[in-house]
């Protein structure tokens, strides 16, 4: 039936007057018919009075159905207004980030599977950015005015594409625009260039005349026969991967090049994820000496892959795949189940050998919450269970001072020590190590390399080996390779240190092998001298 045209279209309301109102309408000669029937059985033939009465009563009861019915009709539009509102907003809520405005990556996601089915000879592109170094807006200048940037940078982002294209927040800093209808990759690098101009050229501003200059990398995904839009994601990915290698601030378009790394990539993750089921993660052993008297303080736990076609693989082939990937959570909690069986075998065989095992800590195992419940489920009973070392990079202690403090100041809780690794070669203040909970530093290699060639080095050094015993921390050097860096490590009072030259990552050792090892070790520390 046709839609009533003098009230407000809807499907409920609509209902009820083509179902009411023709009733209503034809109620009073029903009326009539009834009562003239009745009064010939009765009465006989009926008078054009009785009719008349008979017809008003129906025509009053038809008014009254008549206003019930449009009354309810209009009860219900209202109601299936707000109710289609409340839809609208919970999927515009579902679909939309709440505080750009911007498509999320579900809307995304269908849009981009929509325009691979429909294109023809034109090709359409993913641009996937991030912005460089956000974390430090926010690790500084605190959230609200991270906010602020990324209103700002999804409003230059619209302003800066076409018109038909969709821009997207995935979450965080993450934006990804697609772009349709293109005639040649040159136009994606266009676009992408005036996205990567848009932001970079002009300051955010905010407070009181505050300014931050912020960057994007971008990476550009082109779809040319393909139609998997989780594939054309995972490319523009890559390719964005690639522009923050290449020094930031700038795009990359995802060539074959890329391709062939992406799928080695690919196949590389799927086999690190059997990994740890499987059995193959090794740790690898090197000591730590005390350069005082000589002796073997510990050791420094080293992450290696038995790969099953490959052979032994080092951190380098694989740590920056877990990073991406997130298995790095659980490869960490490997890594510490093994180095607490390690001690409490140490310790079972001789109670007072007083080792440590150091291990590396990542930055998504510092922020993930498992870290604790990682050391705890496994910490032996003991003094095994206060002979383990975290170390921790002196980059991403001034990246999150505050979830890192929390941190590891329940590991010290713990009875778990802690070292900041790869010292000097960040930013961190003398305020920032005054304020956490740590107990050793460890000198970054490449101040260790200069020493006995460089006088800035050794000055540098020198600095750090002073501020931290002010401080009562221990100094552990590491990557020493030479007599001379060693010679010059003790004359500058360092504490212990580590390198080929005192001994090289093994497999397996026990404190047999390390008793050995301290033997070697005292002859190559030169013995402090005996008075008298």
């Amino acid at each position: 039936m046709s839609r009533w045209p003098w009230s407000a279209r809807h499907l409920a309301g609509d209902d009820v007057r083509t179902r009411v109102v023709p009733w209503a309408i034809a109620s009073p000669l029903v009326v009539v018919g009834v009562v003239a029937l009745l009064q010939v059985a009765l009465d006989g033939q009926p008078t054009l009075t009785e009719l008349l009465t008979a017809l008003l009563g129906g025509g009053v009861a038809a008014c009254l159905l008549l206003v019930l019915a449009l009354q309810s009709a209009v009860r219900l539009d209202v109601e299936g207004r707000n109710r289609q509102r409340e839809l609208d907003a919970a999927l515009r809520q579902a679909l939309h980030d709440p505080l750009t405005d911007l498509g999320n990556r579900q809307l995304f996601t269908d849009r981009l599977q929509h325009a691979l089915a429909r294109r023809e000879s034109k090709a359409c592109a993913v641009l996937y950015l991030d912005l460089d170094g956000f974390k430090g807006v926010n690790d500084t200048h605190g959230h609200a005015v991270g906010d602020t940037v990324l209103i700002e940078v999804s409003q230059r982002l619209r302003a800066a594409v076409r018109p038909e294209d969709t821009v997207a927040r995935f979450g965080g800093d993450e934006f990804a625009v697609l772009c349709e209808d293109l005639s040649d990759e040159l136009n994606a690098s266009r676009i992408a260039e005036r996205v990567v101009n848009s932001i970079a050229d002009r300051p955010v501003e905010f407070g009181d005349g505050r300014r931050l200059h912020i960057t994007p990398s971008v990476g550009i995904a082109l779809a040319r026969d393909e139609a998997d839009a989780s594939k054309l994601l995972r490319r523009a990915d890559a390719a964005l991967y690639r522009a923050k290698e290449s020094g930031k601030a700038r795009s990359e378009l995802f060539d074959e090049r890329m391709q062939a790394q992406a799928v080695d990539a690919l196949q590389t993750e799927d086999d690190l994820s059997l990994a740890v089921a499987e059995g193959q993660l090794r740790l690898h052993y090197q000591p730590i000496i005390d350069l005082r008297d000589g002796h073997v303080q510990g050791v420094e736990a080293l992450l290696r892959w038995q790969h099953p076609r490959r052979g032994l693989l080092q951190p380098a082939d694989f740590v920056p795949l877990a990073e991406r990937s997130g298995l790095i959570v659980d490869i960490g909690k490997w890594v510490i189940c093994e180095a607490w069986r390690t001690l409490e075998n140490w310790y079972t065989a001789d109670p007072d050998c007083g080792l440590t095992i150091a291990v590396n800590v990542s930055k998504k195992q510092l922020a993930n919450a498992e870290l604790l419940d990682a050391v705890a489920n496994a910490q032996p009973s003991g003094p095994a269970g206060n002979a383990l070392l975290i170390e921790v990079s002196e980059e991403l202690l001034v990246a999150d001072a505050n979830a890192g403090f929390s941190t590891l100041h329940a590991l010290r809780m713990m009875g778990v020590r802690v070292a900041v690794d790869d010292f000097g070669a960040g930013v961190s203040s003398l305020a920032h190590l005054q304020t956490m909970p740590i107990d050793h530093v460890k000198v970054d290699r490449h101040f260790i390399a200069g020493l006995g060639r460089h006088r800035q080095d050794e000055a540098v050094v020198a600095g750090i080996i002073g501020m931290a015993k002010n401080m009562g921390v221990g100094v552990v050097a590491e990557g020493v390779e030479s007599t001379d860096q060693l010679q010059a490590l003790k004359r500058l009072g360092c504490d212990s240190a580590q390198g080929y030259l005192l001994g090289r990552p093994t497999p397996e050792v026990d404190v047999i092998d390390l008793q050995q090892l301290e033997r070697g070790a005292l002859d190559a520390v030169p013995r402090p001298a005996i008075a008298g």
